[in-house]
């Protein structure tokens, strides 16, 4: 029986006669706030795969954008959607409850999928056991020294994620599951913010079905990274309330206490040490300023880190953490 979360308003089915209907259905969602300059790219990238286009359909949905999204929208033969509760979880929900496909995949505005994305998506469920397929995120050309430290960094790259031995998982990036497996699991935890929901929604994953989250490095997209330090520390500060949301969902196995938190005190001021060490360095002539910005990048990303942290922390009660 299908969850209530999930709307029952049909798959697509039929016979071609001409190898296509061995394609299984695919749901591509997308959640959009204000993607005008990022959106065009992703919906051309999309309209070339070669993957067979009676056997997908894309789901764009728009998280109550002012900008010129939905013009963009207009342009394409896509499936736009309206989600005004705020939250890329809400957005993607609506995406899975309005999808069609035996398999939903996810990928953001901000990414540039490959002409065989899709397709090689697809190869990843081949094995019965698998229940979802995670591919390789990869940076788009940086350009600014914000894209470069990313870039640098393999930001969103799912092997970094995906072989930790506590709460491994996958981004929505560039990440796929059969159908049933909301149906199993439940949706995106709209309570999470973002920088949470992916980890909590594999968690369940894993813990729910029993199933294994292939990773398919074929499999690729370009993610345009954030291109000013403003916005990466504003993603960052993000991110850093969706960690603290799971160490408070799940503080009996991932405990938090006064070590942990010197620990990350400590990490802030040796990363601080660094960053003066390099710009002495670099006033001397003996570093170059790729390595000086890497370190400035990497002082704000904790920073930013850690004060999003918390903030959530602090606004659910746990003045500890």
């Amino acid at each position: 029986m299908r969850s209530p979360e999930v709307e029952a308003d049909g798959r697509a089915s039929g016979s071609r006669g001409d190898g296509t209907d061995r394609c299984p259905f695919v749901s591509v969602v997308i959640p959009v706030l204000n993607g005008e300059g990022h959106l065009t790219a992703c919906l051309d990238a999309l309209h070339r795969m070669d993957y067979p286009a009676e056997r997908h359909e894309i789901l764009v949905v728009d998280n109550g954008s002012t900008d010129g999204t939905a013009e963009v929208l207009s342009r394409y033969p896509v499936r736009a959607l309206h989600e005004p509760r705020r939250g890329t979880s809400q957005a993607r929900n609506r995406g899975i409850r309005a999808a069609r496909g035996d398999i939903v995949a996810f990928t953001d505005a901000d990414c540039v999928p490959t002409t065989g994305w899709l397709r090689e998506i697809v190869r990843g469920f081949d094995a019965s056991d698998v229940g979802g397929v995670a591919g390789e995120i990869l940076p788009y050309p940086p350009k600014t020294p914000a894209e470069r430290y990313a870039a640098r960094m393999r930001h969103l790259s799912p092997g970094r994620y995906m072989s930790r031995e506590i709460f491994p998982f996958a981004v929505t990036a560039n990440l796929a599951f059969r159908r049933e497996v909301f149906e199993k699991v439940g949706l995106l935890d709209v309570d999470s913010p973002r920088g949470g929901e992916s980890t909590d929604f594999c968690t369940r994953f894993f813990r729910g079905t029993g199933q294994r989250l292939e990773l398919v490095p074929r499999a690729i997209v370009f993610h345009q990274h954030r291109s000013t330090a403003w916005e990466l520390f504003k993603q960052q500060w993000g991110y850093g309330r969706g960690h603290a949301y799971l160490y408070i969902k799940y503080r009996d196995e991932i405990p938090w206490g006064w070590r942990e938190t010197v620990k990350v005190y400590r990490d802030l001021a040796d990363s601080a040490a660094s960053l003066l060490r390099t710009a002495i360095g670099y006033m001397a002539g003996r570093t170059r300023r790729d390595d000086l910005d890497f370190e400035y990048f990497e002082l704000l990303k904790k920073t930013a880190l850690r004060l999003g942290f918390a903030q959530e922390a602090i606004s659910r009660g746990r003045f500890y953490l």
